[in-house]
């Protein structure tokens, strides 16, 4: 059966700006925050709110200026290898007991096998699990690096850097004419 299912950002809107460095652009650069309301859709239908994202875009090339982040592979490849080793383990003791009808272990009592297994099984999707929501907690941190490259400067919260108007307000400073919070560390 085709399903037909992704998610929609409703209620976009600039919330912060700040200084980074845009790997896209390889220059220090205007960062805008946009905060939006995720929400699954099937078939084109928005079904239900998930969350409310806050996505940066370069003020130049409008990409993320997190994009041409490297990734180290070692990170990546070894959480991988072992949950694939205990899901290919505890599969083949599964299949095992069935195709003999006995323990895969040599005894006769299969349960304790099928018991076994499913708990490598378990233990190998569940550290696939833990594996992609360290990514996604990875990805979602937020601008302080360096990459490596000149520091940036950060905003002097005097003045707006989308308007130009001045701010009054020591401490947190904030536009109130384009509404965003300037952020400046």
């Amino acid at each position: 059966m085709l399903l037909l299912h992704g998610h929609y950002k409703f209620f976009r809107r600039r919330v912060a700006v700040r200084n980074v460095w845009c790997t896209v652009c390889k220059e220090p650069r205007l960062a805008i925050g946009i905060r939006s309301l995720v929400v699954i859709h099937l078939f084109w239908i928005p079904i239900l709110p998930v969350a409310r994202v806050t996505d940066w875009a370069c003020a130049t090339c409008g990409k993320n200026p997190k994009t041409n982040l490297t990734v180290r592979p070692a990170s990546m490849r070894w959480p991988l290898v072992l949950a694939g080793l205990f899901v290919v383990a505890g599969l083949w003791a599964l299949v095992e007991t069935l195709r003999t009808g006995e323990d895969a272990l040599g005894g006769k009592d299969a349960s304790m096998t099928d018991g076994i297994a499913g708990g490598i099984t378990l233990i190998g999707f569940g550290v696939l699990w833990g594996y992609m929501v360290q990514r996604q907690l990875r990805k979602t941190t937020e601008f302080g690096f360096d990459d490596g490259k000149t520091p940036v400067a950060p905003l002097d919260g005097s003045h707006c850097p989308l308007c130009g108007e001045l701010l009054l307000i020591p401490g947190k400073p904030r536009c109130e004419r384009c509404q965003v919070d300037i952020l400046v560390n």
